[in-house]
């Protein structure tokens, strides 16, 4: 009840303060979250070392580190002031790349596959989608709550997304593939379920196995999407180009070969900007293990899980399609 409450109260207060107040006290926060949290903050500082590099100054590095904290702080303001960021907002300030793609995708008939990270606000690019006229489903994760959980289905909905929780989300993304739309899925962060091995920044990295199990069985074509801050506070939806898909192969092979083209177009991203990647667990060792890995693991440890059991839904993503059954 509290955090409904409390859900409640900064929706409102979201909605009806300039953005420019929102954004001013959101960075204060931030800052107040990175020297408080010492754990995020750790976590982040040893990512941002993987990826800018060994040349990287001690300096830049934590630099970049209370950026991920304040660009998190942003997207909250954005989330929770959705009714800011309508139609209007999305004409004026939002520009979309690689439009191209996503219809090329439709006329193939087979539906897309939007597969982004959380990076940004990964939560405007689905109902930018939504408001260019096509109809979109997101897979999401169901919050413990369940009248938060209403709350939240409801901010998404009204932008035009429809929403399904990760325990069904197998059976309706396929359902809405075969009827030529379009599905926005998550793909930078396990959540208990089967993973598939890729390589970033030259590390082993697990990523979920639903996004590429859904690409495989379904025929769509998979687009890496990613929504970019720009510095004038603007946005930039970006639509890749389909991953090419394996044709031949086992299917393991052909998952870990999608999963590593993702990985390829994540690590691009994170070169260019990596304060916009909300992830606030530590995602590698300080140094790689040699050993080698296979390309499909079991469960990882939940050390990362800010949900709980509740994250444990999103392995039935992963595992709900064997043989093409949903």
């Amino acid at each position: 009840m509290a955090g409904y409450l409390a859900y409640k109260a900064i929706t409102g207060l979201a909605s009806v303060l300039p953005r420019s107040f929102q954004y001013a006290l959101a960075r204060r926060l931030a800052g107040l979250h990175y020297l408080c949290d010492r754990r995020a903050r750790l976590s982040v500082i040893a990512n941002m070392r993987v990826i800018l590099g060994k040349e990287a100054d001690e300096k830049s590095i934590r630099r970049e580190a209370r950026r991920v904290f304040s660009s998190f702080g942003l997207y909250l303001c954005e989330f929770f002031g959705h009714r800011k960021f309508g139609p209007a907002f999305i004409d004026k300030h939002v520009q979309v790349k690689g439009l191209e793609h996503l219809q090329a995708a439709l006329a193939a008939g087979r539906g897309a596959l939007f597969c982004s990270a959380h990076y940004s606000n990964w939560e405007l690019g689905a109902t930018v989608v939504a408001h260019l006229g096509y109809p979109i489903l997101a897979v999401v994760q169901k919050h413990s709550e369940e009248r938060s959980n209403s709350l939240f289905v409801k901010q998404r909905e009204e932008a035009g997304v429809q929403v399904v929780h990760s325990l069904q989300g197998a059976t309706a993304a396929l359902k809405a593939l075969r009827h030529n739309q379009t599905v926005a899925l998550l793909g930078d962060r396990t959540t208990g379920g089967p993973v598939v091995m890729a390589q970033l920044f030259s590390r082993p990295t697990p990523l979920p196995q639903g996004p590429w199990r859904i690409a495989l069985l379904s025929g769509a074509a998979l687009l890496p999407t990613f929504v970019l801050r720009r510095p004038d506070g603007g946005y930039i939806l970006e639509i890749g180009a389909p991953l090419a898909t394996p044709e031949t192969g086992l299917r393991a092979e052909r998952l870990a070969a999608l999963a590593r083209a993702w990985a390829r177009c994540l690590e691009e991203r994170l070169r260019a900007d990596p304060s916009q990647w909300a992830v606030f667990f530590k995602v590698w060792d300080e140094e790689p293990k040699n050993n080698a890995f296979g390309t499909c693991q079991a469960a990882l440890p939940q050390h990362h899980s800010p949900r709980g059991k509740e994250d444990a839904a999103e392995a039935v993503l992963a595992c709900a399609c064997e043989d093409g059954k949903p």
